[in-house]
């Protein structure tokens, strides 16, 4: 198993190196060929670097992080993730597992759910700013939106992939219906239900940015992605996108350990170990 990792963490720096250096080297010669001064939008602006190279990109990393910005940022974006995450699931995740094993709740709610799994964060901002206020509750609950959906299809899809003959061998033995559900469809469920859990947490982090749109003020990673757009600040915008990324990734690789300990009791062939 460490051999694999090994091999997939030498190829993902392999990966990630040459696209360093071949955006260093565009940067270099976008530098040297661009003008300064470009036609946009029928406005004349000037000093945009379009391309920018590492020296600026560090010194816009340095002065983001010395005046606080960047740092209080992460904090506040992260923890709005992290709330609207928890409420998300907390909401989903009970809906699924209600709805896979209720036929009529299932057809009362399948309507609401395909509304929102295919209805845009952006599209329900507004009304979301107007229902609850420009506030924190409105930004959570947008991304709580995204996350129970994503989560409940999880549970669902858990519950209705257990193997039938389990349910009733079960039932022939005599357990009843908690005992049932405690520990055959929960255990059964749980890595659909994980699975969901870390496809929701990046869905949180895209669906932050546009919930921070909302009454959009310092500091928060959406507001600053926001405001480098409107000057506009290229160096800041891709040191905004660089940290949502990264974030993302660390988060992605928590959610990977979480699954991996809650799922250990599962078989798991050499290329999934």
């Amino acid at each position: 198993m460490n051999g694999l990792w090994r091999r997939r963490l030498w190829r993902a720096l392999l990966s990630v190196g040459a696209l360093a250096v071949l955006y260093g080297i565009a940067s270099e010669i976008g530098s040297a060929l661009l003008p300064r001064r470009i036609w946009m939008v029928a406005h004349y602006l000037e000093d945009v670097e379009l391309l920018p190279p590492y020296r600026s990109l560090l010194e816009e990393t340095v002065f983001l992080i010395q005046s606080g910005i960047l740092p209080r940022s992460v904090l506040v974006s992260t923890a709005r993730v992290f709330e609207g995450l928890a409420l998300g699931a907390a909401v989903g995740v009970p809906l699924g597992l209600s709805m896979a094993r209720a036929a009529r709740l299932e057809c009362l709610l399948d309507p609401w759910v395909t509304f929102f799994r295919f209805t845009p964060a952006l599209a329900l901002l507004p009304l979301y700013a107007l229902w609850f206020g420009l506030g924190e509750l409105s930004k959570i609950l947008l991304i709580a939106t995204a996350v129970a959906v994503v989560t409940l299809l999880g549970a669902y899809q858990g519950v209705r992939d257990v193997p039938r003959v389990y349910l009733e061998a079960a039932k022939s033995l005599g357990a009843s219906k908690g005992l049932i559900l405690r520990k055959i469809v929960w255990p059964a469920a749980l890595p659909q239900i994980f699975s969901s859990l870390r496809i929701a947490l990046g869905l949180a982090w895209v669906t932050v940015v546009v919930a921070e749109l909302i009454k959009a003020t310092m500091p928060s990673l959406g507001y600053l992605l926001a405001l480098a757009g409107a000057y506009p600040r290229v160096p800041t915008i891709a040191v905004g996108i660089v940290t949502i990324g990264l974030l993302v990734l660390a988060c992605d690789a928590v959610a990977l350990g979480c699954y991996a300990v809650a799922t250990r009791w599962m078989k798991r062939s050499p290329a999934h170990a």
